[in-house]
């Protein structure tokens, strides 16, 4: 059970709320800092409220959102597209939980975080490193699907790094489904299927399918 499902469990026998230092010494945490950093996560997506009372901060769960299933990272409420970038990495953790992964850390995507998007380690222990693009809405000057080329040119220098950086471990392309990244994993096919990346993609449903890449044939994809 994750410090997250720790914190959910308490919170759900204590209707009264609870700081963030009483949590840090109920569930024995090694630092303050480990409940305030979760305690706000929880609140960011939703699943908790945090309101001053006495002069201090409690932590309340909401009624009226259901708290996140145990190991599953939360899925935040968004009025972005679903084709946000935030929205990707969150369906593609929620798939990886349900198929057996340990989500051991994903990137604040909203903040631009450098680094993993995602990082999983796998049932057999194999680890999983995940680099996760939205679509553009583009703008005035600039066209979707030009700014999606470069998006997608960012991930796969992404996936030269991490290889070089440990090729023991499992890489892959997180992406919307859309018309232009098709084409463009399609192209790039040579290459993902050299490093053994797989590419998941996101429906507007929030169904992921899995794809393992493989060398494209001679005829050329249509360009997106």
């Amino acid at each position: 059970m994750t410090i997250q499902d720790r914190i959910v469990e308490y919170l759900s026998h204590h209707p009264e709320g609870v700081d963030d230092d009483h949590l840090a010494t109920a569930l024995a945490l090694r630092q303050r800092q480990q409940a305030n950093q979760r305690c706000r996560r929880l609140a960011q997506f939703g699943f908790v409220l945090r309101r001053a009372v006495d002069g201090k901060i409690r932590n309340f769960l909401n009624p009226e959102t259901p708290p996140p299933r145990q190991g599953s990272p939360p899925v935040p409420k968004s009025e972005r597209p679903w084709y946000w970038e935030g929205n990707v990495q969150s369906a593609v953790a929620q798939f990886l939980t349900r198929s057996g992964y340990e989500i051991k850390s994903l990137a604040d995507t909203a903040k631009k975080q450098q680094g993993k998007d995602i990082l999983a380690v796998a049932p057999d222990g194999l680890t999983l490193w995940v680099s996760a693009k939205g679509y553009p809405e583009g703008t005035v000057r600039t066209n979707p699907r030009t700014q999606a080329r470069h998006w997608f040119a960012h991930a796969l220098f992404d996936l030269i790094l991490w290889h070089g950086e440990d090729a023991s471990s499992a890489l892959a392309l997180a992406l919307p489904e859309q018309k232009t990244y098709r084409n463009l994993a399609y192209r790039a096919g040579w290459f993902l299927a050299g490093v053994g990346a797989r590419v998941f993609w996101v429906a507007e449903n929030g169904a992921v399918q899995v794809e393992v890449t493989t060398m494209p044939s001679k005829a050329a994809a249509t360009t997106g």
